[in-house]
Parts: structure tokens; C-alpha cells; sequence
């Protein structure tokens, strides 16, 4: 599965270099609320209200674009959701990996509207004297919309990302649905029109 993401990846950017017209990079974090349920089951509920938590998104895009001159850009994502459930003891961490293909779109030059969705994995840990199972695959999504603040070829975004990712579990077959929102920042590099 993981060879046809990548073959899919190239299969984008590769023809898409042929009549773009610069490198697309962005790199950047998020903070801000997620959610991870076990067979539907919240786990964040099931611990009880002593249980803090935090979610985070992190996402590195490469591409190219603008594609025949329309503010356009056709991207590979390599993101993630970490979602940290702890006390003051222990830790659950839920991660969840997205890679895959995506596209860029400037509205107008201040408006950043992204998207991705590809094939997913997991690796969650914990300090728990407990096994927490990796996935068999599964398949993960973003979108996200940002102000562009930067002249040139830098900028910085600013703005809002929603991520999911759902997997199925080894050995217990259980599907685990992760989803973040986030405020977050980052850095481009890209060629505005």
C-alpha cells in the first residue's frame, strides 16, 4: 500500500513540474483539541474527568505551482495527529501518520485553502505496563485554511487545520478514529501569483 501512495505522489508532482512554474515547501505545527476512539468509544471518556489531554498536528508539504498560472499547487503531505492523554503518572499517546497527495489553492493572495488524503498508519506508546498495538493501515485526511502573511517567496500561515485518520489495529482488529482541530502555524516557501 505504501509503494502505491508514493507511486500516486509522484504520479502528480512529476507531471506537474512539467508546467509549474516553482518549488512548493511548507513546514509547520498546530495545537488545539483532538479526539481518539477505540471502536467508538472515547477513550479520553472512559478515563474519567482526572484525565488531561492535548492534541497536536504537525505537516510537512513538498510540491509544485503555481500549475498554468492559476495560484494552484500540487503537493505530497507527510502529517500527523499526536493526541498525549496523561495524569500526573502516566501517558496514553495516540499517533496517526498521513501520506499522501494534495493540492494548495490561493483564492486570493492573503487565503491559503489546503487538502490532503492518503494512506495512514499508527504508532501509539504509552508508560503503561499495558501492549499498544500498532496499525495494519488505514487512511487519513486534512483540510486547512490560513492567512499568507509574507511577500515574495516566504510566508508565514496562520490559521485553522482539521485531520483525521482511521486504522485498524494489529492483533485486536479494534479501528481507531483519531480527528484533531488545531490553530497552527507555518512556514512556505512558494512563488505567489
Amino acid at each position: 500500500m505504501k509503494k502505491y501512495v508514493i507511486f500516486m505522489v509522484l504520479a502528480l508532482v512529476i507531471p506537474g513540474s512539467i508546467v509549474a512554474q516553482s518549488l512548493y515547501f511548507d513546514i509547520g505545527l498546530g495545537a488545539g483539541n483532538a479526539i481518539t476512539e477505540i471502536d467508538g468509544e472515547d477513550v479520553a471518556d472512559s478515563l474519567g474527568s482526572s484525565i488531561d489531554d492535548i492534541g497536536v498536528d504537525f505537516s510537512v508539504k513538498l510540491g509544485v505551482g503555481p500549475v498554468f498560472n492559476v495560484p494552484l499547487y500540487i503537493v505530497g503531505d507527510f502529517g500527523g495527529i499526536g493526541h498525549r492523554l496523561y495524569d500526573d503518572y502516566n501517558y496514553l499517546q495516540f499517533n496517526s501518520y498521513l501520506i499522501g497527495p494534495g493540492i494548495v489553492f490561493y483564492p486570493i493572495p492573503l487565503i491559503q485553502i489546503g487538502a490532503s488524503f492518503g494512506y495512514s498508519f499508527v504508532a501509539n506508546d504509552t508508560d503503561l505496563p499495558v501492549e499498544m498495538y500498532d496499525s495494519e493501515g488505514g487512511y487519513a485526511g486534512n483540510v486547512s485554511i490560513a492567512f499568507d502573511f509574507g511577500a515574495e517567496k516566504n510566508g508565514c500561515l496562520l490559521g485553522v487545520k482539521y485531520a483525521f485518520a482511521e486504522n485498524t489495529l494489529e492483533v485486536s482488529e479494534a479501528e481507531q478514529k483519531s480527528t484533531a482541530l488545531t490553530f497552527m502555524i507555518k512556514y512556505a516557501y512558494r512563488q505567489k501569483l
